[in-house]
């Protein structure tokens, strides 16, 4: 009987149909087989005690529901994200008259609506925790948030509240608030404006991501609880009022991160934070050493990375022993590596020391530690690695040691890091072969960076046994021989570059056994061979560059290319003719097939949604006219078909190649590789793209390639005059039709190039006068006109004034000061061409 008195009550029956009402809404606006499988305990039957379904708590005396979490409850298909996301109607929680604890986060709520014979706030008077976090509510929902008065904690992460609660009276009538998560709203305006000083309760208040300027207030220092304060990633300026900071005694976690504040900060301002574990800040000079006293606090995370720290590590560190995570990244410091940092704090899990000027030999401790995370690069340490480096650190699941001067071979004992997923020793002085232990044991390693060492011997030995490999960087290093099957088990490759070494012998046919393969960078090696078994067996997403090598045949491009963007076969000696259905792709962004004996037309069965930006040919044996539909390529950025027999006319069409006509659509060639990195950074560039400008064979690559656009149709056959139409691609930055047969007058409308900066016209049969309207052209840093039967006077203003002699080589009756020679003398006559007719020629 005693049992039974005080046994808890199963849940109200009003509630029960508020609840099942709740789950109806739920399946309305997500998913119905997700929204049954998260609330599959929520049945309509009077027999189930809603108390013990799941998400749910209630009061064990009254049987009412107290807490009611629908975190990630909805689901939205894809296909539905054009009508919307759902509205929240509140009315839904009116029957929960205990409720406490109410979390509605991450179901893209997007607005919220209520019953108006129901009042929502009345209803929630009870509410003490409210998290809406991961919406996309904005300020439409703080009349209703404003009047929940009991509420303790409210977390609004996420959201849209751009404007914060400034036009409502800010937070003036949640007094009771302990816990206010604003973060990722890009909230603007002043932290006064949004009436948080008010809130003398606070014991946690979290701003960082949002747009928050001006000065910090002084009222602060009034929240003499709080023990989180987070003001990082926002705009604040101005001195930082380091007597508020000096107040809160109280705080256990502190970050000033990335904001805009002046002057300094002095870590005595600390000096009364006993119970401070987590600190951070950055852009701000941080004075460090002259302490007169000794820190009562014991950090867990310290992150003063950027703050302009130079010399050598702080020394109050030596006091620290309980680190789990410590960021002095981005400072000056010269110091050595800080072994007695690792000694100390045996719980660090984090430590990141990269791009200062830390020197010497790295020192480990002599006993084993469990550190995950380190990360050290562009420093100048030296020296060869500790031989035992694999039994101090066998936890490390990401090492970057990359850009240093460190030299000798990888130890032997780095194959007991069997945890180890993320490897960069790239850019320093590394050398011999890679151990077998190595390639063998660290089993778990998805990205490996060896590049730009003098690592040699032979690569991927039969033995090796690095099979969730995905992303590999084993280029610019002196590796030598064929290529062996051990890489064949890392079936989830993604990427691999093994380009600029000494390797030989013919491409593997293993290599098409990789289906997830995207990109495959082999150029500046000495493979050999006909490609055409190989490449017709490869399945490649993006880029495939075999440049540089010694392979010839055939180029077969089947359906296993379809997705390829980046084609670099260049300075071969591949043979035969171009496959059409490299033009016909849609795909295709880059083709370079330069230097190499390619042979017959340019195919004529162009397809016009194609993508392509880059198109190189130069150097192979192609003849016949260009084919006007080039022109329907109207994404073309750089062409390049100099050095072949082109014969004919120069097609008046490529007015239609928009790039060339259009300010601003650029050419994108930006390929970032993301990486399995906690600092998500991005790998170098992987698209490169060389062209001749300004007399030099450059290479594009990067930003800076999403600006080049030129066209070279130089050292062929070509006839007839230059048509008028060339001189309308104002968005060309280089041009060249040197070693031709072109005659006629250089066009009076070249003088709207205004983007141009290399022009070369040498080595044709062109007469008449330069266009003096040519000196309008305020980019041109190179002009070449040298050998032409030119005649007149040589424009001498604007870039035209920088020109002398060399320019205009090879045309005996121009005259000027250029060429040094008086236009009032007498000239002989000028040699009877047909342009003598042509407005722009000279009566001599």
């Amino acid at each position: 009987t005693f049992v039974q008195m005080h046994a808890p009550k199963s849940c109200l029956d009003s509630e029960r149909i508020g609840l099942l009402e709740i789950k109806a809404f739920i399946k309305s606006v997500s998913d119905m087989q997700y929204a049954d499988a998260i609330l599959v305990s929520w049945v309509d039957n009077r027999t189930s005690d809603c108390c013990t379904w799941e998400r749910i708590k209630c009061n064990a005396t009254t049987g009412r529901v107290m807490e009611l979490s629908l975190d990630s409850a909805i689901q939205v298909d894809s296909d539905d994200v054009n009508d919307g996301f759902p509205i929240i109607n509140m009315s839904l929680f009116v029957p929960f008259q205990e409720l406490h604890v109410l979390d509605l986060s991450d179901n893209r709520f997007e607005g919220w609506e209520e019953n108006k014979a129901y009042n929502t706030s009345r209803s929630l008077k009870q509410l003490k925790i409210l998290n809406i976090g991961y919406n996309s509510f904005n300020e439409s929902l703080v009349p209703l948030l404003t009047s929940l008065t009991s509420l303790t904690s409210l977390f609004l992460q996420g959201n849209s509240f751009s404007e914060g609660f400034k036009h409502n009276k800010g937070l003036v009538n949640l007094r009771n608030l302990e816990v206010l998560d604003l973060s990722g709203n890009r909230i603007t305006g002043s932290l006064i404006m949004q009436g948080i000083c008010d809130l003398k309760n606070l014991v946690e208040l979290n701003i960082n991501e949002n747009e928050f300027d001006g000065l910090l207030p002084q009222c602060l220092s009034n929240l003499t609880y709080l023990r989180v304060l987070d003001l990082s990633s926002n705009k604040l300026s101005g001195n930082l009022p380091l007597s508020v900071i000096a107040n809160l005694t109280s705080l256990e976690y502190l970050s000033l991160f990335d904001n805009h504040f002046q002057e300094s900060f002095p870590l005595s301002v600390l000096a009364n934070h006993s119970r401070l574990e987590v600190f951070q800040l950055s852009r701000l000079q941080v004075e460090t050493e002259n302490f007169p006293w000794l820190p009562k606090f014991q950090l867990k995370v310290l992150n003063l990375r950027h703050c302009n720290i130079s010399g050598t590590i702080p020394r109050f560190l030596q006091y620290q022993y309980d680190f789990r995570y410590i960021d002095l990244s981005d400072n000056n410091l010269v110091d050595t590596f800080p072994t007695w940092l690792l000694q100390n704090n045996t719980k660090l899990e984090i430590m990141f020391l990269f791009n200062n000027f830390l020197t010497g030999n790295l020192q480990l401790p002599n006993s084993k530690r469990n550190l995950p995370h380190l990360v050290i690069s562009n420093n100048s340490f030296i020296g060869k690695l500790p031989e035992n480096f694999g039994l101090i650190l066998p936890e490390l699941v990401y090492l970057d040691m990359s850009q240093n001067s460190f030299e000798g071979s990888i130890p032997p004992s780095m194959g007991y890091m069997e945890r180890l997923l993320f490897l960069d020793l790239s850019s320093n002085n590394f050398s011999r072969d890679l151990p077998k232990h190595f390639l063998t044991s660290c089993v778990s390693l998805e990205f490996m960076n060896l590049s730009h060492n003098y690592f040699d011997g032979q690569i991927f030995p039969k033995y090796m046994n690095l099979a969730k490999l995905v992303f590999l960087f084993l280029n610019d290093n002196q590796f030598t021989g064929r290529l062996e099957v051990g890489l064949l088990n890392a079936s989830s490759l993604y990427v691999l570059d093994v380009s600029n070494n000494m390797l030989s012998g013919q491409l593997p046919r293993w290599i098409g056994k990789f289906s997830n393969l995207d990109v495959l960078l082999m150029s500046r090696n000495s493979f050999e061979g006909d490609v055409s078994v190989q490449l017709s067996n490869l399945e490649v997403a993006r880029i495939l560059d075999i440049s540089e090598n010694k392979l010839y045949g055939p180029l077969e491009f089947s359906s296993n290319h379809s997705s390829l963007r980046y084609l670099f076969p260049h300075n071969n000696s591949l043979s035969g003719t171009i496959p059409n259905a490299l033009l016909q792709s849609s795909q295709l962004t880059t083709l370079d097939l330069r230097d190499n004996e390619f042979s017959g037309n340019i195919a004529h069965l162009i397809n016009e949604d194609s993508n392509l930006r880059a198109l190189l040919l130069r150097g192979n044996n192609l003849q016949g006219n260009i084919p006007e539909p080039l022109c329907h390529l109207r994404k073309l950025a750089i062409v390049d078909i100099s050095y072949n027999t082109l014969n004919g006319p120069i097609p008046s069409c490529f007015t239609n190649i928009s790039l060339w006509m259009e300010k601003g659509n650029y050419y994108n060639s930006t390929l970032s590789l993301a990486l399995p990195a906690e600092d998500n950074r991005e790998s170098s560039q992987r698209v490169e793209v060389k062209f001749m400008a300004k007399n030099r064979y450059e290479s594009y690559k990067g930003d800076v390639l999403k600006y080049m656009t030129g066209l070279d149709l130089s050292s062929n056959e070509l006839t007839g005059d230059i048509p008028s139409e060339i001189g309308y691609l104002g968005e060309i930055h280089a041009l060249n039709l040197s070693n031709n047969f072109l005659s006629g007058s250089i066009p009076r409308s070249f003088s709207n190039l205004k983007m141009t900066e290399s022009m070369d016209l040498s080595y044709n049969k062109l007469n008449g006068q330069i266009p003096p309207e040519l000196g309008e052209l305020s980019f041109l840093a190179i002009f070449n006109v040298s050998y032409n039967n030119l005649s007149g006077t040589v424009p001498n203003k604007g870039q035209f004034a920088n020109f002398d002699e060399s320019n205009y080589r090879g045309n005996p009756y121009l005259c000027g000061p250029a060429v040094r020679k008086n236009c009032s003398s007498e000239l002989p006559p000028t040699p009877a061409t047909s342009a003598e007719e042509d407005e722009s020629a000279i009566d001599m």
